[in-house]
C-alpha cells in the first residue's frame, strides 16, 4: 500500500507581482523537502492552494474548486501564470507611464524606458504603445500611419519629425481651444512638413519591401 508523501517544507513568501517566480522557487523547495523530495502532483497542488493569497486564489477559483484529475499541480501552475500575466502588464504600464518627453529627444526617452524595463520581459509591442503615448499628438498620428514599425524605428521617426519643426510640434500638441490666425497658419505649415515626412517614410518602407521581394525572387532562382 502506497504511503502518502509527508515532508517538512518551508514555503517561501509569495511574490505577488511575480507569481511565476514564486512557483519556480516553490519547486526548488519541493526538491529540498525532508525526509525526501515531494514529487506527487496532488501534494504540490495542495501546498500551492494552501498558500495562495485571496487575490490570486479568486483568479483561479475554478481550478481550485475542480482540480485537474491527472496532473492538478501542473494545471494550476499554468493557469496562475497565464491569468496573472495581465497584472504583470499593468505593473509595467505603471512603471513606464511616469515617463514624459519633456526636453528630451524621443530616442533618449526610449532608452530611459528600456532601462526602467530591463528587469522585465517586456514585449516590444507594449513598449511601442507606451512610447507612443508619451509623444505629442502630431507625432502619434504619424506613427499610427506607419506599419509595421518597432519601438526603435518609432523613436528614429519621432527624432526626425522634431528635427524638422520642434517648436511647431510642441505648439500644436499643447494648444487647447481656439487659436489666432497666425497659429492656424503655423499649424498648416506644420501639417505640410509632417505630410512630407510621412511621404518620405512611406517611400522608405516601399523601397524596403521591394528590396526584400527582389531578394526572395533571387533566392528562389538559386534553389
Amino acid at each position: 500500500m502506497a504511503t502518502p508523501e509527508t515532508a517538512a517544507v518551508v514555503i517561501p513568501p509569495i511574490i505577488q507581482p511575480d507569481p511565476a517566480l514564486w512557483l519556480h522557487m516553490l519547486e526548488s523547495t519541493f526538491e529540498l523537502a525532508s525526509p525526501k523530495p515531494i514529487t506527487e502532483s496532488k501534494t504540490k497542488y495542495n501546498y500551492v492552494v494552501a498558500h495562495l493569497p485571496p487575490e490570486i486564489a479568486t483568479v483561479v477559483r475554478d481550478v481550485i474548486i475542480q482540480p485537474d484529475s491527472s496532473d492538478p499541480y501542473t494545471d494550476l501552475k499554468i493557469k496562475i501564470i497565464d491569468r496573472c500575466s495581465e497584472s504583470k502588464t499593468q505593473e509595467i504600464r505603471r512603471l513606464l507611464a511616469v515617463e514624459s518627453l519633456g526636453d528630451r529627444k524621443p530616442s533618449e526617452l526610449l532608452r530611459v524606458m528600456k532601462r526602467r524595463a530591463e528587469n522585465h520581459n517586456i514585449d516590444d509591442s507594449l513598449l511601442l504603445e507606451l512610447f507612443n503615448q508619451a509623444m505629442p499628438v502630431p507625432i502619434q498620428t504619424i506613427l499610427a500611419s506607419i506599419s509595421p514599425i518597432t519601438s526603435d524605428k518609432a523613436a528614429e521617426v519621432a527624432d526626425r519629425i522634431l528635427a524638422i519643426s520642434p517648436n511647431s510640434i510642441h505648439a500644436v500638441s499643447s494648444r487647447g481651444d481656439g487659436s489666432p490666425s497666425s497659429s492656424r497658419n503655423e499649424h498648416r505649415s506644420t501639417k505640410d512638413l509632417l505630410r512630407e515626412e510621412i511621404q518620405a517614410l512611406r517611400k522608405e518602407v516601399a523601397d524596403l519591401r521591394r528590396s526584400r521581394s527582389r531578394f526572395r525572387t533571387q533566392s528562389n532562382r538559386l534553389i
